[in-house]
């Protein structure tokens, strides 16, 4: 198997579980913040991990704008896409099924640029200044699927300390 289809396949595998995390949290559970913890919710928490792959692939990557603001997400969705990290205090209102949208939008732009993108394009280096410059496939490999299975352990977890079965798998 060659890199590409590996780090495509692995993008599918984080997206599907992310979302499995999160396809049956009701609106209570998506702005829930624990008292005294220093957690943000469940939707503060899914909405900074799109928007995070968004910027980091078709901003800092590609070097163009974000689906959130070339496809016309910014009105839609009505939460100010952050220009860094993830605040511990940041509070969203969410709709989430309407923000899943968002997010397949973005899942697809990945999956399109993943699909053509050359050896060349892959071995490229970025700097991402959060991180040491690193080639695109370790951007995806290293930084956007890590981050991606990271949050989506932390959704569960929410999830669980709730009551709610964290994550449910179908296959």
């Amino acid at each position: 198997m060659d890199v590409k289809t590996t780090l495509r396949e692995q993008m599918q595998a984080m997206h599907d579980t992310l979302e499995a995390a999160v396809a049956d949290c009701n609106p209570e559970a998506v702005a829930r913040k624990l008292p005294g913890s220093t957690i943000n919710s469940i939707g503060a928490i899914y909405a900074h991990t799109i928007f995070s792959e968004d910027g980091i692939l078709n901003f800092m990557i590609r070097g163009q704008a974000p689906v959130y603001m070339k496809d016309g997400w910014t009105p839609k969705i009505g939460i100010e896409m952050p220009q860094g990290g993830m605040e511990p205090d940041w509070s969203i209102n969410m709709d989430l099924p309407l923000f899943r949208g968002y997010a397949a939008a973005v899942y697809n732009a990945t999956d399109e640029y993943l699909a053509s993108a050359s050896d060349a394009e892959l071995d490229r280096v970025v700097d991402l200044k959060f991180s040491p410059p690193m080639p695109v496939s370790s951007i995806f490999g290293n930084v956007l699927a890590w981050h991606a299975a990271t949050h989506q352990g932390e959704v569960s977890a929410l999830k669980g300390v709730t009551g709610v079965n964290g994550l449910v798998m179908t296959h």
